[in-house]
């Protein structure tokens, strides 16, 4: 089971996914035979892959400690260089992204994780998937009452070529800073590099990460409602919550994609 969660607020907003299909599929010409020898004709070289450097979060930017999950198990995703073959169906789906057994190593009295509300179907840049890009984690925590339970909200916002994805982050990555800076301790940025990803930050409601290895980058955003029981003082447990569980998570997907393929597919 898996799910998403980002800074635990009373209403998170969800923002539908947009998907940058990477990379390609080249052709190869077939053998030419002549009277006196055969040979291979020359393969089309492959496109080119650049790799994407996020800009630098603000000044001050400060990695808080991170505890260390035990992933259930790892997701090798694979890209089409030419971004004419989706190759979706290598995506781990939104409700895989995150399991019981991992929460439960960051989340105090954590004992039940059930999944809701997963979301399938037309991406906005034209293309559809049979996988869940968007799932709710209900979770059962010690100490909550039946009708306050904690939420995951999970948004696997898409793979593909590192410029593709990059071009959409840089975007929003400005956008964030520009209202960090009217609304001074609502934003938190990492280093980039920091947790394992190519990026990540939080903007008070939603956390979103910026994974990349090889030919392969993606995007994954998750939001959390409640964990107000993590702690007996409940501005102590928001704290546990916000520095504690979410660096955890980042970290979490950056070791669970740190084995996506290191070359697009041919």
């Amino acid at each position: 089971m898996l799910l998403a969660a980002g800074v635990a607020v009373a209403v998170a907003v969800t923002v539908p996914a947009y998907t940058a299909y990477a990379a390609g599929n080249t052709s190869s010409a077939g053998p030419s035979v002549s009277r006196t020898h055969s040979s291979s004709a020359a393969k089309k070289p492959k496109p080119s892959v650049t790799p994407y450097s996020p800009p630098a979060p603000p000044e001050g930017s400060a990695t808080p400690e991170a505890k260390t999950i035990t992933p259930s198990g790892h997701f090798t995703v694979k890209v089409d260089r030419t971004g004419k073959k989706p190759m979706d169906g290598t995506w781990p789906s939104a409700a895989e992204l995150f399991t019981q057994a991992e929460l439960q190593q960051v989340v105090p009295g954590l004992t039940d994780v059930t999944t809701t509300m997963c979301r399938t179907g037309n991406l906005p840049d034209g293309g559809s998937t049979k996988k869940s890009t968007m799932c709710t984690l209900n979770l059962r925590i010690s100490g909550e009452s039946d009708d306050d339970r904690s939420k995951l909200m999970i948004n696997i916002r898409g793979f593909g070529l590192p410029q593709q994805i990059g071009k959409q982050w840089t975007k929003d990555l400005a956008r964030a800073r520009d209202r960090s800076a009217k609304r001074p301790g609502l934003y938190t940025f990492y280093p980039n590099k920091s947790f394992g990803t190519s990026a990540a930050y939080t903007d008070g409601t939603t956390t979103k990460v910026l994974v990349q290895h090889g030919d392969v980058a993606g995007e994954i955003w998750f939001s959390g409602i409640g964990f107000t029981a993590l702690n007996s003082d409940y501005l102590k447990s928001r704290r546990i919550y916000r520095t504690t569980v979410v660096p955890s998570l980042v970290q979490l997907l950056g070791a669970k994609f740190n084995n996506t393929t290191e070359k697009a597919a041919a």
